[in-house]
């Protein structure tokens, strides 16, 4: 006599229905935090001779809904400051800071890292994984400490490849510009120093003087311009402002207060002509100025938003 087989046990029932679901719905276990976009992300390093490295980070995020961001600082810091639309804040255990729905949330933290940066004989390597997700337009700037310099014949120096390499007269920085970056991505600067045997290495040294000479003229230069038209500090509600007015005037607090025009398509994905609308109606509410310079136009903020 032939035994019948038993029936599927009840916990393999189970189990399938669930795979079932879950390729059915994979939204459903996405964290809301990689849901959220952030429409602009800043961030400055400055590393130090003693392998410490100062992180400032500027970002811009217009939620739909009330929600726990999490900030993903690291394991280790010290030094930290965060501010929330302006108002520093005390920071919980739990690495995140809850975001206004429906608001443009502007959130700044800074914070030191000490013995970060690993060294291999005569190079020093700072490696940082962007982790943040849904960004939507990325600034990263790392400054290099002073009398420290990169291997230009080292194809491995800088990953991902820079937007520029510049210098404030006084350290190189590293400069990369991204429109939706992919995340995970790691960020991988090798430097070394200038000096060998108490001495300048005069191959390096001789090009980064007169780089450094000319940015110095450039930037007396704009400094006379600015002082010129220096305006007393006026500041302006933000009910006044429309969401797009608040991205941009945000955008130009963020970059110091003066931006080229063309630049804030690349920033905010905005159509040029959106644009230059956008900034003709700042200028009517006499919040920005714009002087024209070459195929495009400085756009200055003139007053401070007053959240």
């Amino acid at each position: 006599m032939v035994k019948k087989r038993k029936g599927i046990p009840k916990f393999l029932f189970m189990a399938s229905i669930f795979f079932f679901l879950v390729l059915s719905f994979p939204n459903m276990f996405i964290s809301a935090d990689t849901q959220i976009e952030i429409t602009y992300l800043k961030i400055d390093v400055e590393l130090m001779e003693d392998r410490s490295f100062k992180e400032t980070i500027d970002m811009i995020i217009f939620p739909k809904e009330e929600i726990n961001f999490n900030l993903h600082l690291p394991k280790e810091y010290k030094n930290l400051e965060l501010m929330h639309n302006d108002m520093k804040i005390e920071f919980s255990d739990g690495k995140t800071i809850k975001l206004t729905a429906n608001e443009l949330n502007s959130i700044k933290i800074s914070y030191t890292s000490l013995d970060s940066i690993e060294k291999r004989k005569k190079d020093f390597i700072y490696v940082r994984e962007l982790v943040y997700p849904n960004v939507k337009n990325l600034i990263f700037r790392i400054k290099l400490p002073l009398a420290y310099g990169i291997n230009n014949e080292d194809i491995s120096s800088i990953i991902p490849e820079p937007t520029y390499l510049q210098s404030d007269g006084k350290r190189i920085i590293v400069l990369w510009e991204m429109k939706s970056p992919q995340t995970p991505t790691m960020f991988r600067v090798k430097y070394n120093s200038l000096v060998t045997n108490n001495k300048f290495d005069i191959n390096i040294f001789v090009p980064f003087a007169i780089f450094s000479i000319l940015l110095i003229l450039s930037g007396i230069l704009i400094f006379n311009k600015t002082y010129k038209n220096k305006e007393s500090e006026l500041k302006i509600p933000s009910s006044l402002l429309s969401e797009d007015e608040r991205i941009i005037c945000n955008i130009l607090k963020n970059e110091g207060g003066t931006i080229k025009q063309k630049k804030l398509s690349n920033l905010t994905g905005f159509s040029k002509a959106k644009i230059t609308k956008i900034l003709t109606n700042l200028e009517k509410k006499e919040v920005i100025t714009r002087d024209p310079i070459g195929r495009t136009f400085i756009v200055t903020l003139k007053k401070k938003i007053n959240h």
